[in-house]
């Protein structure tokens, strides 16, 4: 069975790098991998309050970043995902740096705790990793520190389409605070090639940030549609915009990801 075929498996599209979160509640298909290749353009040229009378963060990023996934039971979902980055920022006095390469990878074990019918319940450690950071790069790319998550996740499947909201708790490495992260999905499929997604991401900052560090908040929506090629195959388009926050930039974005499905036959 192919993961388009599969009501379980309409959770894949949450599986891009615009998203906190690395996959949906449900478990990926024993003995079969998934790969997703995303990327996505963003940029900001405004900010959310808080900043102090700082400037208003203005970057242009592009970001490719992979996803494989592994399922290795019926339970269990093994995830890994690299991430390279263009990124170009303004600086507050006038010109702006540029750099690229390697940034953060995120590896990830999702495992099903609790499944009746059409509803499903699901924990996720996470740990994200610098690969290419380097401190004296200007900007660096990604945060040079280590950061470590548990999430719980909860899926419900209904007629044409599902539900999943994510709740995580992140310890961010370094001075920066810690993290709570809500993810909310609701995906609907009109007819058998497509899928229609609205998506809602957030984070708030707990605890005492340290020097240099100020308390967070995004939230962000964001609206795709997925349509199946082949069984296999899939290409996603969407667009993403920051609807609030503190302390974070207005961003916008644009996505794109290719999907193909290996086993399962």
């Amino acid at each position: 069975m192919t993961c388009f075929k599969s009501a379980a498996c309409l959770a894949v599209a949450l599986l891009l790098p615009a998203t906190p979160a690395l996959a949906g509640a449900w478990p990926q298909a024993a003995g079969t991998m998934e790969v997703i290749v995303g990327a996505t353009y963003s940029e900001s040229d405004s900010g959310f309050d808080g900043r102090v009378g700082a400037a208003d963060p203005k970057f242009r990023k592009l970001e490719v970043a992979p996803l494989l996934s592994w399922g290795v039971d019926g339970s269990t979902t093994l995830s890994f995902q690299p991430s390279w980055q263009s990124l170009k920022a303004d600086r507050v006095g006038g010109g702006s740096d540029e750099g690229s390469g390697l940034a953060d990878a995120e590896f990830a074990v999702r495992r099903t705790i609790w499944q009746d019918g059409a509803d499903i319940v699901a924990l996720q450690p996470l740990v994200r990793v610098p690969l290419g950071y380097d401190r004296g790069d200007q900007p660096p790319l990604g945060s040079g520190n280590v950061d470590a998550e548990l999430r719980t996740l909860y899926g419900h499947g209904f007629d044409g389409g599902f539900f999943d909201g994510q709740l995580g708790y992140r310890t961010r490495g370094g001075p920066a605070a810690d993290e709570l992260r809500l993810d909310l999905t609701l995906g609907w499929r009109p007819d058998a090639d497509w899928l229609l997604l609205a998506q809602s991401f957030n984070a708030v900052s707990v605890g005492t940030p340290g020097a240099g560090y100020a308390d967070v908040r995004r939230y962000k929506v964001q609206l795709s549609a997925v349509w199946r090629l082949t069984d296999d195959v899939g290409v996603q388009m969407g667009l993403s915009k920051a609807i609030g926050g503190r302390n974070a930039g207005g961003e916008r974005m644009a996505l794109v990801a290719l999907w193909w499905q290996f086993g399962g036959r």
